[in-house]
C-alpha cells in the first residue's frame, strides 16, 4: 500500500474589485432574497466561481441569476453553485464551504 500524502493546502480565491462585490451582492439578493450567503471561491482570476446558501427554492433562478452577472462582469467563465439551507452539499460547493470567502 502507498504511503498517505498530507492535504492540499487550501487555495485563497481570486480577488473581486469593490465594485464587483457590490454587484454580485445586490443580483443574488434581488435572486435568492436578503439572507442568502455568497461566497467566493476559484482561484482562477479569468474564472470566477460563487455559491450561495439559501433558503428559497432554487428552481431556474439559477440561469437567469448567471446570465445577470455575465452582463456587468468581464470574465471567461462565471460558475454559480446554489444550495438550499439545510440540505446535504455536494460537489463543488464542499469546496466553497471549506475555502470560500464570504462577501
Amino acid at each position: 500500500m502507498p504511503a498517505a500524502e498530507p492535504q492540499c493546502p487550501p487555495q485563497p480565491p481570486a480577488p473581486l474589485s469593490g465594485d464587483e462585490v457590490l454587484f454580485i451582492k445586490d443580483t443574488i439578493k434581488r435572486f435568492y432574497g436578503d439572507d442568502a450567503i455568497v461566497r467566493n471561491f476559484g482561484p482562477d482570476p479569468a474564472r470566477m466561481e460563487l455559491h450561495v446558501e439559501t433558503g428559497r427554492d432554487i428552481g431556474i433562478a439559477h440561469y437567469d441569476c448567471c446570465g445577470v452577472l455575465m452582463t456587468r462582469i468581464d470574465r471567461d467563465q462565471i460558475a454559480l453553485e446554489v444550495s438550499r439551507r439545510g440540505m446535504r452539499i455536494k460537489g463543488r460547493a464542499k469546496l466553497a464551504y471549506r475555502q470560500g470567502v464570504v462577501l
